[in-house]
């Protein structure tokens, strides 16, 4: 279920970006990122099972560099976590507000509450995590 979550966020997250910042793609390349999607999103899965099947220890294992690119695709995919969700919710919010719909309306506020409350708890436990190893 990861690797398939994982490939949607990457890929969506590539579109907005390149939406945004008026960035037109090839077919060749967009074909290229696909499959670094893909690649991405499958080792991914693989690190999470490791995971669930020895811990959260076992991204520490191997060289610095592989520790280093471990770290990097965990942070890549959740920035493109990030961007989706706040795509999403800059979509739906004002469909909310101007069709007056209640429910969409809390639950897209409850969204960026709990976007924020993650994005706080992460950079605490990014600094927390610094600190110590000073």
């Amino acid at each position: 279920m990861l690797g398939p979550l994982t490939l949607g966020l990457l890929v969506f997250a590539g579109r907005i970006t390149t939406h945004l910042t008026g960035v037109v793609v090839p077919d060749p390349i967009g074909t290229i990122g696909f499959s670094v999607a893909a690649l991405l999103a499958l080792w991914l899965a693989l690190e999470g099972a490791m995971v669930q099947r020895h811990g959260l220890a076992t991204l520490d294992r191997g060289g610095s560099l592989q520790r280093a690119a471990r770290y990097l695709l965990v942070t890549v995919t959740t920035l493109a976590g990030l961007i989706v969700s706040v795509g999403f919710v800059a979509l739906s919010l004002p469909w909310a507000f101007e069709t007056q719909n209640t429910a969409a309306q809390v639950l897209g506020v409850l969204l960026v509450a709990a976007l924020v409350a993650t994005l706080y708890r992460t950079l605490t436990a990014a600094g927390e995590g610094y600190s110590k190893e000073q």
